[in-house]
């Protein structure tokens, strides 16, 4: 099996898994089908500048994930200038991750939800949502691609999810650029980000979900429930950071 490889010096290989042997590569739109492969140390920038350069052929690609909006909306904040990091607090890296979600329907059919996460990690494992994030500000963060796989079971009516099994697994590069490219044009542009992200804002000051969902953590937390505790805290994590201490 052939993996595309992408450097953190911006260049791309094709990395044969059985003998090592890598070769040099060019364009990344004719190896969509091919599993992806992270040096370690690579920036979001230097990955998603191969994007950017090819960003006609994906518009067209991603069209039916991507909706109304286009890479072509965003480039505005691309083309910022970079922000620092500061590394004592924050997203620390961003990582990309396969789940398999087995969910369980009363009185109907059950089904498999296979997608790719994409977050910000911060110092103590901290989930960050992305999505309302500029561009520009996510540059210089290193891109992580994890291999491990996770497969989570759902049961409707019931809180939290159930995790039954842990291993590794691989991810396509179509699947990888399909994530992302939904997740930073989910509001068609800048403008619309910032508008969806004012109002996620304001419903959180006006209601008391953080609250309820807090006290439900330390419930499952007393009755030693620590994998509903674990999903409770990944589901206030994407609602706080970033966003309650602004």
């Amino acid at each position: 099996m052939k993996t595309i490889f992408f450097k953190k010096d911006g260049t791309l290989t094709l990395l044969d898994r059985v003998n090592k042997e890598e070769t040099p590569v060019e364009t990344i739109k004719y190896y969509l089908d091919c599993p992806v492969q992270l040096e370690q140390g690579i920036t979001f920038k230097t990955f998603f500048n191969h994007i950017i350069k090819e960003k006609d052929f994906f518009n067209i690609v991603y069209k039916e994930t991507m909706g109304n909006s286009s890479i072509d909306n965003f480039l505005s904040e691309w083309v910022k200038e970079e922000e620092e990091i500061d590394r004592t607090q924050g997203i620390q890296y961003i990582k990309a991750y396969k789940i398999f979600d087995y969910i369980e329907i009363v009185l109907e059919e059950d089904f498999v939800d296979i997608r790719i996460d994409f977050d910000g990690i911060g110092n103590e494992e901290q989930l960050y949502n992305l999505e309302f994030i500029p561009l520009n500000q996510l540059k210089n963060i290193p891109l992580v691609l994890d291999e491990k796989m996770s497969i989570y079971r759902t049961v409707a009516n019931l809180r939290g999810e159930e995790l039954f099994f842990k291993g590794n697994s691989f991810t396509l590069l179509f699947e990888l650029l399909g994530t992302i490219l939904y997740v930073i044009t989910i509001h068609n542009t800048p403008e619309g980000k910032l508008s969806a992200k004012n109002k996620f804002i304001q419903i959180l000051g006006e209601t008391n979900i953080v609250d309820l969902l807090e006290e439900q953590k330390e419930e499952a937390v007393e009755d030693q429930n620590y994998e509903q505790a674990s999903q409770l805290k990944k589901i206030l994590d994407r609602l706080q950071n970033g966003f309650i201490n602004e």
